[in-house]
């Protein structure tokens, strides 16, 4: 029964590690994309609950690209 619950919390812990991976990466690296949701003119960091929305068609490589498209930053992620 241990083997089941343990290898049920592994999974779990590598399901979060993978679903974190874009935020290290894109951390490490240096480079920074944001997403812009075309609807509301909000654009996302990389980490923020609204970064995949289903509207968050805009790419952005710059704070600046975004903010001069028109969009305003997030009030959660605080790009």
């Amino acid at each position: 029964m241990n083997g089941k619950r343990n290898a049920g919390a592994i999974a779990a812990w590598l399901v979060l590690l993978i679903l974190a991976m874009p935020a290290f990466i894109a951390a490490e690296s240096g480079a920074s994309v944001f997403h812009g949701n075309t609807a509301s003119k909000v654009f996302h960091r990389v980490g923020c609950r609204h970064y995949n929305c289903s509207k968050c068609t805009a790419v952005f490589h710059t704070r600046q690209s975004a903010v001069e498209a028109g969009y305003r930053p997030c009030k959660v992620c605080k790009p």
